[in-house]
């Protein structure tokens, strides 16, 4: 499944040609963001680590989500940082559990916690999987700034990818990821098809951050265009 990371003047627009929102937790903060607040109901909520270099609070994620009603919100996380990583995110667990179990809560109005897999090595990414796992996490998410084929590939290899459960990929590392087999049900979100470059011409890496707030060029509009349609194509013909 595609989600996309959507300048925010273009979000009516390209949100209704992904299958579901990538939405980030920090412009739920900002009450200036009307629209967003609108169209990106239910989406998948981000902690936002990587705009803005470190994941918001827990306090101020559950503000949030509280806002979004998400259908699952991604934990805190820090680069190569597997105990940091899994500390926040047992505490979100504690948290979230504790706000679905108000009898009175609509089911609506409840999350799921998403996780993200982070280790110094892969022995550590492996057991940080692990122990998304016992906590219920998902989807399970895996970071595009590691060493992630190699963690996929050792799951896949030990049988611990399950075809009942959510992974998710944080950006996109290169084409082939949207057609790679796995058991499960996968999705990704990325930001590159608005980054001004056609994606079958150019390497997709090192184009820098979005510029999130920015109206999209003539020739960036007609790219992206593009690109959303390039990469469905790729993804149907595997």
């Amino acid at each position: 499944m595609l989600s996309l990371e959507i300048p925010t003047p273009h979000l009516r627009e390209f949100l209704p040609l992904t299958d579901f929102g990538f939405g980030l937790a920090q412009l739920y903060l900002d009450e200036t963001q009307k629209e967003y607040h609108k169209l990106m109901q239910g989406c998948l909520l981000d902690n936002g680590m990587y705009e803005l270099n470190d994941p918001l609070r827990i306090p101020e994620l559950i503000q949030a989500a509280i806002l979004c009603k998400p259908e699952a919100l991604i934990a805190p996380d820090w680069m190569n940082d597997m105990t940091r990583t899994l500390n926040a995110t047992i505490q979100l667990v504690f948290a979230t559990e504790k706000f679905n179990a108000d009898s009175n809560r609509l089911a609506k109005d409840r999350w799921a916690v998403g996780g993200v897999v982070q280790g110094r090595n892969l022995k550590d990414r492996v057991e940080c999987f692990r122990e998304l796992v016992d906590l219920g996490c998902e989807p399970i998410c895996f970071p595009f700034r590691t060493p992630r084929d190699e963690t996929i590939d050792a799951l896949l290899a030990s049988g611990e990818l399950k075809e009942d459960c959510w992974y998710h990929l944080l950006g996109l590392q290169r084409i082939e990821e949207l057609v790679l087999k796995r058991p499960g049900k996968w999705s990704i979100d990325t930001g590159k098809p608005f980054k001004g470059f056609r994606m079958d011409q150019l390497p997709i890496r090192g184009h820098g951050r979005l510029a999130l707030h920015e109206p999209l060029t003539e020739k960036a509009h007609k790219a992206a265009l593009w690109n959303i349609a390039y990469m469905r194509r790729v993804m149907q013909n595997g």
